[in-house]
């Protein structure tokens, strides 16, 4: 049974990986990151070995507070449940951090 996948940071690397992956299983896989051109090379890529032909895009950055809550929102309005979170993304200058 194919599962709706949320994976943040997955416009290269492990989150780009894993998506392959995912995708090419039959999983409806959800895309997250900060550029959108990056986010647009991902999707070409999981297109080349998924059947599914609705692969989503979510540009957010997720230092930004408000940007969290948008991103968050965005997903609750397109998506009643999600099946799994992968949280790949990685924070590196945080000017102030919150917890």
């Amino acid at each position: 049974m194919p599962k709706t996948i949320l994976i943040t940071g997955s416009t290269d690397g492990i989150g780009l990986e894993t998506a392959k992956m995912l995708a090419s299983l039959g999983h409806h896989v959800l895309l997250h990151g900060r550029n959108l051109a990056k986010l647009k090379a991902a999707k070409n890529k999981l297109s080349a070995v998924s059947s599914d032909q609705d692969i989503e895009m979510y540009v957010a950055d997720l230092s930004l507070m408000h940007n969290v809550e948008d991103f968050a929102n965005t997903i609750a309005e397109n998506h009643s449940k999600l099946d799994v979170l992968i949280n790949n993304a990685g924070v590196y200058n945080a000017s102030d951090p919150i917890t």
